[in-house]
């Protein structure tokens, strides 16, 4: 759906839609510390804040182009137990 339709992608800080899923936020989110420690060193990397709105393509071509080119997806995301995913998009 993301690339079909590019949406809007609001930048929360926090648990929000893309959270749903996780098998790790049924009752909350039980990594909160994990997961904005990750968060904040890939707005850094991407110059971006929470609050930011962009479009889907942008963001992906952001994070493709200053995190996972320049080899740097092991120190944003070095604890990231869904790190393989990004990996090979």
């Amino acid at each position: 759906m993301l690339d079909s339709e590019n949406p809007n992608i609001t930048l929360t800080n926090g648990c929000d839609i893309i959270c749903a899923a996780c098998p790790n936020n049924a009752k909350g989110c039980l990594c909160e510390h994990k997961v904005q420690s990750i968060d904040r060193r890939c707005l850094g990397e991407l110059n971006l804040k929470f609050g930011d709105t962009v479009r889907w393509s942008k963001l992906k071509s952001l994070a493709r182009d200053n995190i996972i080119i320049k080899d740097k997806l092991g120190v944003v995301c070095e604890d990231c137990q869904w790190s393989d995913i990004c990996r090979y998009r």
